[in-house]
């Protein structure tokens, strides 16, 4: 798959070589501060977007812990009481699983099942951590969505980027039912006892005499117990926000190592056009999508065509291929402390009573 990327870059690369030429000899004239300051932005990312995964993780952890002791049930794994692993870990999984989804047209799924591996080897339960990876990516889609609607606004009533508005509108529209049908939801689910009905569930699963059956009935039992409060949730996306802003600050910091300023109207727009255009699995990582979506926005704003291109190109070096070795190493970092797993008891089938 690496090799597959790579050739497809190749082609890409070699049918727009007189402009990336005079681009690359271009970036030989940057600035090497403002590459350290691009670098420090990029693992910022990382590490943001890791602390937010880390409020989820924990607000799972905890809420599973305090319902499935008043459920009876268990007593859950010791790591649910420590919170699970840190912001370290996570970004650094997180890491590793975008460099393999930038080898891959679809890498979403590959970039999950990397983050369950390594919540499994630290004893997480796979539970929690499948709940964990799906809201942090709700919110991780939800931010980079009102970070394009804002865009719009900021960019005026140009339609600059073809498409772009309506797909801003849409966004809204969607927001906006999600959130309707979430608090429906919450509001339905609050009539219940979680409770109880987890209660019922775990000796459901402790009566069945199917192993798949008892794994299976536990899990849901876990998942109805599992809640995200207000405050972890304003947290965690205040955190990604963040986590998206000091990306969005590398392709600044792009403009600034060429000795130029970037069309500030719409560098916020290029960027999230760009961000659509890597999240439509054609190419793995975007590759030639993100590169011309980016170019052709910030041109269109008003950027010089040829230091707009190097500006683009230094700033895929530092967040795309630049990520993509270290990342490897990252993951070959995180298998390698990884301690000894410890199952969670809650994971566990229950011993049958003797009669």
């Amino acid at each position: 798959m690496g090799l597959a990327a790579v050739g497809l870059a190749g082609i890409v690369l070699y049918d727009s070589s007189d402009e990336l030429f005079i681009a690359a000899d271009t970036l030989t004239k940057v600035h090497w501060a403002w590459v350290v300051v691009a670098i420090f932005a990029e693992v910022a990312s990382y590490w943001f977007r890791g602390a937010a995964q880390a409020v989820v993780l924990r607000q799972g952890m905890t809420s599973l812990l305090s319902g499935s002791s008043s459920a009876e049930s268990p007593a859950p794994f010791d790591r649910a009481a420590r919170g699970g692993p840190g912001s370290v870990v996570l970004a650094a999984a997180t890491w590793a699983g975008s460099s393999v989804s930038s080898l891959v047209p679809i890498g979403f799924a590959a970039s999950g099942a990397v983050m369950l591996r390594v919540l499994h080897r630290r004893g997480v339960d796979g539970a929690v951590a499948a709940w964990m990876f799906a809201v942090s990516s709700l919110i991780y889609l939800a931010t980079i969505a009102v970070l394009t609607i804002i865009a719009v606004q900021i960019a005026g009533g140009s339609d600059v980027v073809p498409g772009l508005q309506t797909v801003s509108f849409g966004l809204i529209g969607a927001l906006v039912v999600i959130a309707l049908a979430y608090a429906v939801w919450r509001r339905r689910l609050g009539r219940r006892d979680p409770q109880r009905g987890a209660g019922k569930d775990l000796r459901t699963a402790q009566s069945s005499r199917s192993s798949l059956a008892r794994w299976a009935q536990r899990q849901l039992a876990e998942l109805r117990v599992i809640r995200m409060s207000s405050a972890s949730m304003s947290a965690a996306v205040a955190l990604t926000t963040i986590c998206w802003l000091c990306d969005i600050a590398v392709l600044g910091v792009a403009y600034a190592a060429l000795d130029t300023a970037p069309p500030w109207s719409g560098l916020l727009l290029a960027y999230c056009a760009g961000q659509i255009a890597a999240a439509v699995p054609i190419t793995p990582g975007g590759v030639g999508a993100v590169e011309g979506s980016l170019t052709l926005a910030l041109v269109a704003f008003g950027g010089a065509q040829m230091v707009t291109l190097a500006a683009v190109l230094f700033y895929r070096l530092i967040t795309y291929w630049g990520c993509i070795p270290v990342g490897g190493l990252l993951w070959v970092a995180l298998r390698a402390t990884a301690p000894k797993r410890k199952a969670s008891a809650l994971a566990q089938p229950a011993p049958e009573e003797k009669r």
